[in-house]
């Protein structure tokens, strides 16, 4: 999977949660889905987290000024 920034990624599982949400697909196209899904989450997941620990640590930088 190519790499996505945050909110297409975002925008992605939205798609993706609407066509799980119909149901009109095969298990094998909603598993397919469903694994895509869990790899966005975490990809987002982990830019948070990068973007709370960059925030703290400018936070700290602007405290010790």
């Amino acid at each position: 999977m190519a790499k996505m920034n945050y909110e297409k990624s975002v925008a992605r599982l939205e798609e993706i949660a609407d066509k799980l949400e119909n149901g009109n697909l095969s298990l094998e196209e909603m598993m397919k889905l469903y694994e895509e899904g869990t790899a966005l989450v975490a990809a987002c997941s982990d830019t948070l987290a990068k973007a709370q620990l960059k925030i703290s640590e400018l936070s700290a930088g602007t405290e010790e000024a």
